[in-house]
Formats: C-alpha cells, sequence, structure tokens
C-alpha cells in the first residue's frame, strides 16, 4: 500500500496522536485528540535554533515523499518527548488496520482506543497510569525537585528573614477548565471501579500538560496547578510589561486555537476559560522551618481571577489594568465592563516572521528561557548544591519527600486511595492592608499544620482567593493512613474553628468542610513541570460545601458515619443546590466534643453469627472460660484483655463470649468505646451503671423511678441526690449531701456502685465487656482496678497494642488478677475456609490461595479481598453436579474429607479466569 495514503488517514482522524517517520513506522495514541510534537529537524539545527522549542509545538511534519528516507526525529529529552515511547507495527498488520475492506477507519480506531492499555504510554501519562515501556531517564534528586516547584522558587536569592514580603512586576496567564467539576460528578454517578477513575486522571492529565508544556515554551512560569486552574507568571521589568503581554496573548490564543474544546466519550466537554493580568506582584514565603509555602498576593493576582470569572468558555479576557499596559493597537477587543476588563478577540499580525522577531526580542527579558530543544527548563540542569536541595525540600511534602529519596520512578508517585479532606477558608477583612494580611496568613499557617500534623494529617496546599485565602489538608496520604482518620480530621477541624473564632478582629469569617472518599492522590502536569495534587469529585464537593455552608465545620455524611464519633456532635443541615454536584448527600454540621446529655449504648461491634463459628479461636477462649472458673472458686475478681490489631476479630470474639456467658445465665453488661468517649472523665463507669441500673433505655419521666427502685434498702434515700449529675435525675439535695466538697461526693459515689455490685454478684455472676479499652478515660480504669480487688467480677476487654494506655490502664495490667492475652493471627487452613464463606463455595483455585497466604492471617485482609473479587466480576463459578454435591456433603459428614474440598454453603467451585 502507498505510504502516503496511509499517512493521511492518520492525520485525518482526530484521536490519534501523531504519526512519526523513523526506522519503523510508530503509532502514538491520545485520548480522541489529534497533537503532533515531535521536530522535524537536524539535530546540530535544532540545537542553534532559538525557537526549537516554541516551533517544536507548532510545526506540522511533512509527509516524506517515497523512495526518501525522512530526517531523524529530535524530541525533547527532559520536556516529556515521546519518541521514545512508540508501538511498531509490522507493515502487514497495519495495512490490515487501515486498508482492510471489512474494517472502516472508525472501527480500526475504536479497536485501538479500546486497547489503549496495552501500549505504551508517553512519560508524562506514565505519571498518571504507573505504566511504562522503557526505562525513564534517572534524574538526579535536585532536578526532581525543581520539577516540582516554579523557577520563582528555584531561582530565588536567600533573604534574611522568610516571610519578608517581595515584590516584582509581571504578568499572569490564569486558565480555568470548566466542565471538569461536572465531568468528575458523572464519572462519581457511573463508576464501578477504580478502572474509571483511572480514565478520569487520564483526561485530565493529557489535557492538562500540554498546556503546560505550551506555556513553558513560551517562557512562562507555571506558579502551581490546582485542580482544574493553572497559574502562570512571566517575572519581568515594568517597562517590559508592554512586549510580554503581547508574548502571553499570543501563547492565550494559541492555547484557545488548539486546546480550547476538548470532547470526551462521556458527552462532557471541557472548555477553557482564559484571564491575564499586569503589574505589581507581590510574593511571601509562610511556614516554618520545617515546612514553607509559596504565596502570589495583590489586586492583579485578584484582577486574573475576576479575568477568569467574568470569561466564558473559549474566551479571553485581559484585566484593565492589563490593558492600559498592553500596546492597544495590536489587540481586537470588546469592552466588557468599564475599568474592569476587555474580552480579547485576535492580535492584529499578519506576518508570521513579525511575532518571530517580537519572540526573539522578549527572550533577553526572561533569563531562564532555555533555548535549546532538550529541556523546557533551566532549572532541571542545575548543578546538584546542598543549599539549593535543602531550600527546594521545604516547599514539598514529606510523604512525597520520602519517595523521591527511596528513588521511585515518578510515573509510580500516583494512585488512587481514599482520604479525608479538610477543606478551611479564612475570609480577613478588606481592611487589613497587605503586610498585615501576611502576618495573619502566617499565624494561621502555622496553627492549621501543626494541628493537623498533630491529628495525623498533612497540609498540602494554600490557595489565595480574593477576600482571605484556603487550606487544604489531607488525612490518609502514604505513610500517613491511621485507624479513626475522620474523627481526627473532625477533631482538628474544629480546633482550627475555635482558634479562628477567638479572634474575631483576625478574622471576619471560618468555613470548615471535610469529606472522606477515593481520590486521585498524585503528580499532574508535564514532565518538565508538575505538582502533586489531589483530584476527585470528594475535593470538589468540599469546595463546593464551603460556599453553601459558610461560618461552619461541615461534613459529608460518608465522614459522618466513620468517624464513629457520638450523633449528639453532629446536627444535620438542610439540602441546599451546589452547582455540578447532583447528589451531594446528607451534609452535617460537627457541633465538636460536647458532655455526654445520654448514656452509652449497651452493644457490641459486632452480633454473632450463627452460620458462621468462631475460626481458630480455642486458645483465646479456654483463657476465658479459666479466669471464669478462678472467679468462682476463689471469689475474687478476673479480667481478661485481648490485645491485637485492627481486623484480627477482637469483636468476634467478644460476641462469641457474650453468647456463651448468657446461654449459662449470667448477667452481661456490654459497652463499646469510641476515641471521644477517652476525653470524658468517668464516661465507661457511668454508661455501665446505666446499662446495669437498666436506665439507659427507659424513658426520661421514667428513670428517677427505676434508679430508686434499684438502690432502696442498698443506699440510704439520702444519698440518692449523689447520681443527680452522674445519672441525669433530679433528686432533692439533703443536707448530709450539702456539707460534701466535690472530692468526699466522688469518693462517695464509687462507695455506693461498689455497694450495689456487691449485692447483685451474691445473686448472678457480674460480666463486664468491654470493646475498643485503649479508649476508656483514666478514672474508669482506676475505679475498674478497684472494684477487680473488692468483689468477684469478671472483665473481658479488647485493646489495640498501637494506642499509648494512661498511667491508670498499665497500672491494671500489672494486677496479678489480670490476665493480657495476644490475639495471633489465623492459621492457613482457617483463612482458606473463611474465604470459601465468604465467596459461599466448596473449593477455591490454587492462584487464589496464593493472594490469600499473603493476607498474613489477618481475617479482615481476607474479607476484604473476597468481597473486592466479587464486586469487581473477576472470579468464574462452577456449579457442581447434583451427584458431585451428595458426595460432598456426605464426605463433610463423614469428617474424612481434607480442606479445601469441603461443603460450606451453596454449591459452588471458583476457577480463575482463562
Amino acid at each position: 500500500m502507498p505510504v502516503e495514503p496511509v499517512l493521511n488517514k492518520f492525520r485525518d482522524d482526530p484521536r490519534f496522536y501523531s504519526v512519526v517517520w523513523g526506522k519503523d513506522l510508530s503509532i502514538f495514541i491520545s485520548h480522541q485528540r489529534l497533537y503532533r510534537r515531535s521536530v522535524y529537524t537536524s539535530p546540530v539545527s535544532c540545537r542553534k535554533d532559538r525557537f526549537a522549542p516554541l516551533k517544536a509545538r507548532t510545526a506540522t511534519p511533512p509527509a516524506p515523499s517515497r523512495g526518501t528516507r525522512p530526517a531523524k526525529v529530535v524530541g525533547r529529552w527532559w520536556g516529556g518527548d515521546c519518541s521514545r515511547f512508540r508501538l511498531a507495527l509490522p507493515q502487514g498488520s497495519l495495512r490490515g488496520l487501515v486498508g482492510g475492506r471489512t474494517r472502516n477507519r472508525a472501527s480500526h480506531a475504536d479497536w485501538l482506543l479500546r486497547s489503549w492499555t496495552l501500549f505504551p504510554v508517553p512519560g508524562r501519562a506514565a505519571m498518571v497510569t504507573g505504566r511504562r515501556d522503557a526505562k525513564l531517564p534517572v534524574w538526579p534528586v535536585e532536578a526532581r525537585l525543581a520539577a516540582l516547584l516554579p523557577d520563582l522558587l528555584v531561582f530565588r536569592k536567600p533573604r534574611g528573614s522568610e516571610s519578608e514580603l517581595a515584590t516584582a512586576q509581571g504578568v499572569l496567564l490564569g486558565v480555568h477548565v470548566t466542565g471538569f467539576t461536572a465531568l468528575m460528578d458523572r464519572f462519581s454517578l457511573t463508576c464501578k471501579s477504580e478502572r474509571d477513575m483511572d480514565k478520569l486522571a487520564h483526561i485530565f492529565s493529557y489535557y492538562i500538560s500540554d498546556i503546560v508544556e505550551h506555556v513553558l515554551c513560551f517562557g512562562g512560569d507555571i506558579l502551581n496547578i490546582t485542580g482544574n486552574m493553572l497559574l502562570a507568571l512571566w517575572r519581568v521589568e515594568q517597562n517590559q510589561l508592554s512586549d510580554i503581554i503581547t508574548l502571553v496573548a499570543k501563547c492565550s490564543l494559541e492555547i484557545q486555537e488548539k486546546f480550547g474544546i476538548y470532547h470526551t466519550r462521556e458527552g462532557q466537554d471541557l472548555q477553557l476559560k482564559i484571564g491575564l493580568s499586569a503589574g505589581r506582584i507581590s510574593q511571601v514565603i509562610v511556614g516554618d522551618e520545617r515546612q514553607q509555602y509559596l504565596l502570589v498576593i495583590g489586586r492583579d493576582v485578584d484582577d486574573v481571577r475576576l479575568a477568569q470569572r467574568l470569561a466564558q468558555a473559549n474566551e479571553i479576557v485581559l484585566s484593565w489594568n492589563c490593558w492600559m499596559l498592553c500596546e492597544q493597537c495590536m489587540f481586537e477587543v470588546e469592552i466588557m465592563r468599564e475599568d474592569e476588563a476587555v474580552k480579547l478577540r485576535d492580535m492584529r499580525i499578519i506576518d508570521p516572521f513579525d511575532f518571530d522577531e517580537h519572540f526573539d526580542k522578549c527572550l533577553d527579558y526572561l533569563p531562564h528561557y532555555r533555548t535549546s530543544a532538550e529541556t523546557l527548563r533551566t532549572a532541571l540542569e542545575l548543578d546538584p548544591h546542598s543549599d539549593l536541595d535543602q531550600k527546594l525540600r521545604k516547599h514539598i511534602m514529606k510523604n512525597l519527600l520520602k519517595k523521591i529519596d527511596e528513588g521511585q520512578p515518578v510515573e509510580y508517585v500516583s494512585e488512587f486511595r481514599t482520604v479525608t479532606l479538610v477543606l478551611v477558608s479564612l475570609e480577613f477583612h478588606k481592611t487589613a492592608w497587605m503586610l498585615h494580611l501576611c502576618h495573619l496568613i502566617q499565624e494561621s499557617a502555622l496553627y492549621i499544620s501543626t494541628v493537623i500534623e498533630k491529628g495525623g494529617g498533612q497540609l498540602s496546599r494554600i490557595f489565595m482567593f480574593e477576600k482571605g485565602c484556603m487550606f487544604l489538608c489531607v488525612f490518609g496520604l502514604p505513610g500517613d493512613k491511621k485507624p479513626d482518620e475522620c474523627a481526627h480530621a473532625l477533631e482538628s477541624s474544629f480546633s482550627i474553628f475555635s482558634f479562628c473564632w477567638e479572634n474575631p478582629a483576625k478574622t471576619k469569617l471560618v468555613s470548615i468542610s471535610i469529606t472522606n472518599g477515593p481520590v486521585f492522590c498524585g503528580v499532574v502536569g508535564a514532565v518538565a513541570r508538575h505538582e502533586y495534587t489531589v483530584i476527585g469529585p470528594k475535593v470538589s464537593l468540599a469546595a463546593r460545601m464551603i460556599t453553601a455552608y459558610p461560618g461552619l465545620v461541615s461534613c459529608d455524611e460518608i465522614t459522618y458515619l466513620r468517624s464513629m464519633l457520638p450523633a449528639y456532635n453532629f446536627k444535620k443541615l438542610p439540602e441546599k443546590m451546589m452547582k455540578n454536584i447532583s447528589n451531594p448527600g446528607k451534609i452535617y454540621e460537627y457541633l465538636g466534643h460536647r458532655r455526654c446529655i445520654m448514656f452509652g449504648k449497651r452493644h457490641l461491634a459486632r452480633k454473632r453469627n450463627k452460620n458462621r463459628p468462631l475460626l481458630d479461636r480455642e486458645k483465646e477462649l479456654e483463657a476465658f472460660q479459666m479466669a471464669q472458673q478462678r472467679c468462682l472458686h476463689q471469689k475474687k475478681g478476673q479480667a481478661v484483655l485481648y490485645e491485637g490489631g485492627k481486623g484480627y476479630g477482637k469483636s468476634q470474639l467478644l460476641a462469641e463470649i457474650n453468647f456463651l456467658t448468657q446461654k449459662e445465665g449470667h448477667r452481661v453488661l456490654p459497652l463499646m468505646l469510641k476515641e471521644a468517649d477517652s476525653k470524658q472523665c468517668f464516661y465507661a463507669i457511668q454508661t455501665l451503671m446505666a446499662i446495669f441500673f437498666e436506665i439507659d433505655t427507659c424513658p426520661a419521666y421514667y428513670r428517677q423511678e427505676c434508679l430508686q427502685r434499684h438502690l432502696r434498702g442498698i443506699v440510704e434515700e439520702q444519698l440518692h441526690c449523689l447520681f443527680n449529675d452522674l445519672l441525669f435525675v433530679k433528686f432533692p439535695l439533703s443536707f448530709k449531701v450539702s456539707h460534701m466538697d466535690d472530692v468526699a461526693r466522688q469518693k462517695k459515689v464509687k462507695a455506693c456502685f461498689i455497694k450495689v455490685l456487691q449485692e447483685a454478684a451474691r445473686e448472678t455472676p457480674l460480666i463486664f465487656l468491654i470493646d475498643e479499652a485503649q479508649y476508656m478515660d483514666a478514672a474508669s480504669w482506676e475505679f475498674l482496678e478497684t472494684l477487680l480487688s473488692s468483689m468477684p467480677i469478671i472483665m473481658v476487654m479488647t485493646l489495640t497494642p498501637i494506642f499509648t494506655l494512661c498511667g491508670w490502664a498499665q497500672h491494671f495490667l500489672q494486677s496479678p488478677q489480670a490476665i493480657l492475652m495476644p490475639i495471633t493471627k489465623l492459621a492457613t487452613t482457617s483463612l482458606l475456609r473463611m474465604a470459601c464463606w465468604e465467596l459461599g463455595v466448596v473449593s477455591i483455585p490454587q492462584e487464589l490461595q496464593i493472594y490469600l497466604h499473603r493476607c498474613f492471617g489477618n481475617p479482615l485482609y481476607c474479607k476484604v479481598l473476597c468481597q473486592d473479587l466479587l464486586s469487581k466480576d473477576i472470579l468464574l463459578f462452577h456449579d457442581l453436579q447434583k451427584e458431585e454435591e451428595e458426595n460432598s456433603k456426605w464426605e463433610t459428614l463423614s469428617g474424612k474429607l481434607s480442606f479445601p474440598e469441603f461443603y460450606a454453603g451453596p454449591a459452588a467451585e471458583v476457577h480463575s479466569p482463562a
């Protein structure tokens, strides 16, 4: 087949990346859009050409004539060259794809696009997907750090004070991607797996990376890439602003022309709104010696955001100051608002060489512009320097620094994970002048970062907006995943909220939103300039909640449920419409830790499943039974504390003990504690005694009568008023109690409790079951130790070893009547049996058993693995024949069948897909 028609067919298809010619025909696949980015010239001329990076973005590759060999393709080694990642197709297969009679061009493109995960991807795409075909260049650490930061920081001269306010002249370019929030909302409604979210990240990465590289080719400095926005700066002298505005305007027009509309298969188009401003730019660094953040502030920074808001899709808007400073005769504009903004329609440049000369002139104003085709940024080729390394490290998150120091490739940094997001919005008074505003931001940043890090999170970014600033904090990033992260996020948020409201003279309005869910955490942008960020529907929801519920600490329903905090610490908020958020769900206001105005509930974390007996916990049950026998024969209290990590089945073990003891006729008082309970003095004993007196479930008007019936004949009536505050009753204050001080009253209350419990233990043994005992307050630990040594009672508790216990808890564990029993991991046979129960089968293949071995004996890991396999529909089930089912039943009854081929549940067998 002739060469040129093949090339033309691929050129006409807007979904292909480019077709380049070298030794073999190579195809690069993009996401539904054509973009040519290879340089068709010789290496020597490419290095001599000062405009090579710009021409690389605009040149159209010529089709080679027949019988001639095309010039060597030269790409940008540091800037994301794609020529190293190619799919070489034999001519026969290419002929079959393009020229076959049974397939049309659309079907060929669809086949290739459906199979994109099997193809090599360029470096910038690999940053999102984690897939690569060839080894990426090994960068020095300094270059990897510089790629994450703007030139404004890399080439910043050291100052006496980091918080010093510095000013400069420059031109700002703001690009806003519209439709991305709506696209995320559409994905959130239809997503069934991480693969769908992976597509979303692909779309955004491909789209934004082209824009980033285009700005870099025009000499711009990418200040930040935040969500669906990009901010770039051209820093020059005041007398150079007019020429640079022309350059930036040309860059904006080309961006709109090439990337203005991006059609997605989901039907939601991505479009661009661009704003330009020029004038005085102020920069300040806030933070401490460990972590620092760069902020650009000033009137012209606000102007570029105003221009973005005034612009419609596919429009470019100049701020009024930018319009006053530019060469107005070179622009075709439309006045939008007098003294506010103008809309740029086009430039009056006829001869292409005119702009080349102008570009050559502007290069003299940009000292850090790289003129060779090997790189898009000079910052990536700086010599290693210890001072520079330390300076850059302060501006990068610690979890990302760890990955860089470990030598992990940049394409492996990105991942999807469930995190908790905290967005703090601070609005300051308009009368605050610039330097005072910087001090307010510095003070707020230090306090917020301290509180967030104490709770296990990280302050990721600081955004400036017209009336104040926003702080984006993330809990659950790699290396920071901890239990109860939702509770920690809520507590940290309320502490920040209280701190800011205590200074009304400094802060006008404080709004905080918390969301939890899966997001993309990783690198976004081009290879030469990218940033670590979080993207996902939950990020957009947090931003919308700030606007919908100002002046509150609000959270979504998932955060409310996963925090495991008492319901009385929350208040359901009315539903409100949120832009591009079709189903935000229930939103709650977090009220902070308040004194418990009700009792805890008598329940445990797990309920016993009669169809699934406890697996491999005979030793743990034997320890409880031995303690029970000693208590009955020696008439002394006994305590058994089961210690194990998350997911090892401690709560399931308590549920089994609860069932067995109630079956024997013992009186059981079950209680599960939460982290918030540790901050309420005597809360555990208060709830246990309310359960004992049976006043935790009775109506409030009947509570006093019920308590009086239990106390009658045991506690003097004139002492009943001691329980007013503790058990929420209203007995009249007696003369005897009125003459007691607080310490005497507390001692008397404890003595009365012991007396009541001793009387009850004579009739039937008492058993306390306390789940998550590490959350018990110190006063309750002290009382339980006294109780243990004064009466025959059995206490069974569970502990998580990662928590540091208080002094009274450690003293309790040292008691000779207390036994600490570690929960061991499940045996392999038990773990496999559990997997069969979860899947409802009688046997599983060897491949799945290998995966189960990697669960390290943790039942929770096994359960989550099985649920994940079922949800993703990657298992094949084989129904047994009737005779096989009967044989399986008979062999199970005879007890002669060895594991894993035994009968359990529905008759089915799991097979691995071929």
